[in-house]
């Protein structure tokens, strides 16, 4: 019921945003074996991309404020959405143990945008090292993605949606037991040059991984 109401909500968003979306990819990901999605963000409209490119089975770990709207809230929880505060990383970490032991329980795919905010301008920002942590204690494949384009039709700059092509790319997974084996900046590296590459963008420096989570 939850996935098939995604997908119709986010549908019903991005045709009146205009976006006209194409998916690259999608084969790799359309036998729902759970996965940790880890992508880039660009635009209020990434999320429903995404859930539009994985017909609504994936959740995501979203911003503390949003469980605090009523019945809202409670369906977020419901459904496996978590929440993340990252002006308190140790209730932030409380939350995760409590998301990742019912995951092993229930396998769902997550998803999650590392950089923790959007992007002003495309360009990739930095990773948090927290999200990829997260990705190795789930103990689920990892899936890179990319959105390109929503920027140009959506941004926090102007109240109106310019309607355009948007681009969702998938790449292979990386597989649980590769991602075991990783070291963390290991897994860090490989999916953000994944990201970049699909983008076209060249990466000028290895930086640190941010502290914290994605929300």
């Amino acid at each position: 019921v939850i996935a098939f109401a995604a997908v119709v909500w986010s549908r019903v968003v991005l045709s009146l945003a205009g976006v006209r979306l194409t998916i690259v990819g999608k084969e790799l990901v359309t036998d729902r074996v759970p996965r940790f999605y880890m992508g880039n963000h660009q635009s209020a409209l990434d999320i429903p991309i995404l859930l539009a490119g994985l017909d609504g089975h994936v959740r995501f770990m979203a911003k503390d404020t949003l469980f605090r709207i009523p019945l809202f809230g409670w369906v977020l929880l419901r459904y496996g959405y978590a929440p993340i505060d990252r002006s308190i990383p140790r209730v932030t970490l409380r939350t995760l143990d409590r998301m990742l032991d019912r995951l092993r329980r229930d396998p769902i795919s997550l998803a999650v945008f590392p950089e923790g905010t959007r992007s002003p301008d495309g360009r990739l920002l930095t990773f948090r090292r927290g999200t990829m942590k997260v990705g190795q204690r789930s103990g689920l494949p990892v899936v890179p993605f990319s959105i390109e384009g929503s920027l140009a039709v959506y941004n926090r700059r102007r109240f109106a949606a310019h309607p355009g092509p948007v681009k969702l790319i998938f790449a292979a997974p990386i597989t649980a037991e590769e991602v075991a084996a990783m070291s963390t900046p290991e897994l860090h590296d490989r999916v953000k040059a994944t990201i970049a590459r699909q983008l076209g963008q060249t990466l000028e420096r290895k930086p640190e991984p941010a502290p914290g989570f994605a929300a």
